[in-house]
C-alpha cells in the first residue's frame, strides 16, 4: 500500500494554462490534503499538477513534463509507488532532460541513479540521507531522496503539508 502518486511542477506559467494542456477542470472543492484524484496547488513561483492513487498516477507521465518545457521553463516531474519502492525526480528544461534522479530500493547497490547534472541540492540532500542511513542500520531513507529534493525546490512533498496560509491549498480537478 501506501503512496502512489506524481506530480508536476512547473514555473513562469499560469495556473489555467497548465490546466488547459493537462485537459483538466477546476472544480469548486478544495482539500486540505491530496487523496485519491486530480489537484492543483500553487505554490509561487511553482503550480502543480497532481495525480494521487494507483488509477491515476500513471496517467501524468514524464511526456507532459517534457512538453511543459518546451519553451524555456523549467519543469519537474515527480512519481513515486510505495508498493513497489521506486521513485524518480527529473528535471525538463527546453524539452530535454536537465538532471533526474531515479532511486529502485531493490537494487542491490542501494544507490540512487543521478543522471544530467543535478543542482547542488540533490547532492547535499544525497549526503544527508547517506549519512541518517549510515546511523539507521536497515532503514532506507535514500527512498526519500526525491521527495526531500523536491520538497526542497518546490515546497511540496506530497507526505506532509506544505507551508501555505490556505487551510485548504489543493483544487479538485475533472
Amino acid at each position: 500500500m501506501g503512496f502512489r502518486i506524481s506530480w508536476v511542477a512547473s514555473q513562469g506559467i499560469a495556473a489555467d494554462e497548465l490546466l488547459r494542456t493537462a485537459e483538466k477542470q477546476r472544480t469548486k472543492k478544495r482539500d486540505e490534503i491530496p487523496d485519491l484524484g486530480w489537484y492543483l496547488l500553487e505554490l509561487p513561483p511553482w503550480v502543480l499538477l497532481i495525480a494521487d492513487g494507483r488509477d491515476d498516477y500513471r496517467d501524468l507521465g514524464r511526456t507532459y513534463a517534457k512538453n511543459l518545457s518546451a519553451d524555456g521553463r523549467e519543469t519537474l516531474f515527480f512519481r513515486c509507488s510505495d508498493t513497489f519502492m521506486k521513485t524518480d525526480l527529473r528535471c525538463y528544461r527546453d524539452g530535454q532532460e536537465a538532471w533526474s534522479i531515479i532511486y529502485k530500493s531493490d537494487d542491490e547497490t542501494k544507490r540512487p541513479e543521478l543522471g544530467g547534472e543535478p543542482p547542488e541540492v540533490v547532492h547535499q540532500t544525497l549526503a544527508r540521507q547517506q549519512a541518517k542511513q549510515a546511523e539507521d542500520d536497515g532503514a532506507d531513507h535514500l527512498y526519500e531522496l526525491t521527495a526531500e529534493v523536491g520538497q526542497a525546490l518546490t515546497g511540496f512533498r506530497h507526505d506532509t503539508d506544505p507551508e501555505t496560509d490556505d487551510p485548504r491549498p489543493f483544487q479538485v480537478l475533472q
